[in-house]
């Protein structure tokens, strides 16, 4: 049975096809929402409150969509709720954070790269190590957005609508964010070390 049939009975009132998707989604939900709060606990509560919403809204899913955009972009803004109500960043971009395997996590491990050869490992590493300084010693309002652009990937309106800012506000805080560190650490060195964010 595909996505599109679970979809379809789940609209029904089948739940065993409602507990499918669950199954089908809810590892791939707790990742996404890793990302963005860096919480197990609220991560879990992202799932649940997810799955909630879906199922009270299957009758308003347009079937010509993919069914996985509608269910991300639900849980996308269940964290991005999340955040507001809490009004404080991630966790430091140095301190360990819990996946849901239990296995520790730095910000070198959510940076998405290439199949890279040993030494070419090493080195990735000591990049990721040089960027998480350098967003570190930013400025508090600026270290927020720059970390919550480059290396969780959100948009400008979801950063603003994260940290309860406009949209200018977001893009005059990361182009400052931006200018800082190439005024601290020299641009050569900044364009090196956040390569892989398309930073400049």
């Amino acid at each position: 049975m595909n996505e599109a049939q679970l979809v379809m009975l789940s609209r029904q009132g089948d739940e065993t096809a409602f507990n499918k998707l669950v199954e089908l989604y809810k590892d791939k939900l707790f990742h996404m929402a890793h990302r963005i709060l860096r919480s197990k606990t609220e991560c879990e509560d992202v799932v649940q409150e997810t799955f909630l919403k879906v199922y009270l809204n299957l009758n308003r899913f347009d079937e010509n969509k993919r069914f996985s955009t509608w269910i991300f972009h639900i849980g996308k803004n269940v964290c991005l709720d999340l955040l507001r109500r809490r009004k404080t960043p991630p966790l430091p971009l140095d301190q360990p954070v819990t996946a849901h395997s239990d296995q520790h996590l730095s910000l070198h491990d959510v940076i998405p790269h290439a199949s890279l050869t040993p030494e070419g490992e090493v080195i990735e590493r000591e990049l990721a190590s040089t960027m998480a300084g350098m967003i570190e010693k930013l400025p508090e309002k600026y270290k927020t957005v720059v970390y919550q652009r480059y290396v969780l990937e959100m948009s400008m309106e979801d950063i603003g609508r994260a940290n309860n800012i406009p949209v200018n506000t977001v893009k005059s805080r990361i182009h400052r964010g931006k200018e800082f560190m190439k005024k601290r650490w020299g641009k050569m060195l900044v364009i090196y070390s956040l390569l892989l964010f398309n930073f400049f």
